[in-house]
């Protein structure tokens, strides 16, 4: 995830769409763990219907 983060940034993406499907949950729960104290990452949120719903998670790069 680090790897991801740190090409978007050079790259001077403002967002991130990570899929990581829906399962059981807990690798959206330890994903979203890590984007809250990534220095990387302004924001996340859930994605919107269109995005994939909550099987997907929106990150707002700093």
């Amino acid at each position: 995830m680090g790897a991801a983060l740190d090409r978007a940034t050079l790259d001077g993406a403002p967002f991130l769409r990570i899929i990581h499907g829906h399962g059981t949950g807990r690798l959206k729960a330890v994903l979203r763990e890590y984007l809250k104290e990534s220095p990387y990452v302004a924001e996340f949120r859930p994605g919107d219907r269109a995005e994939g719903g909550d099987g997907v998670t929106v990150a707002k790069l700093r």
